[in-house]
């Protein structure tokens, strides 16, 4: 049991981490942030409303630091899921 909450701390920290990191980049505001699953792990999704109003969303692999970072996806689209 002691895993799996260390898990889950580890799992919020990155998500914190991944929403600081958008809204830096972005100075948007933020709107949600989860983890979700992709390509068989887990990924952070955040969700920001930008200056100009629209919504974007964000895709953070806190797993794929190890090998240099890479910044969040911007994924284009009027979609609002």
């Amino acid at each position: 049991m002691d895993d799996r909450r260390h898990e889950r701390g580890e799992d919020h920290r990155a998500l914190s981490d991944a929403v600081r990191r958008v809204e830096r980049r972005t100075g948007g505001q933020v709107l949600s942030a989860e983890r979700v699953p992709f390509d068989g792990r887990n990924v952070n999704r955040v969700k920001v409303v930008d200056s100009s109003g629209r919504v974007r969303v964000y895709m953070d692999d806190p797993q794929g630091r190890g090998q240099g970072q890479r910044e969040p996806k911007d994924r284009d689209g009027d979609r609002d899921d």
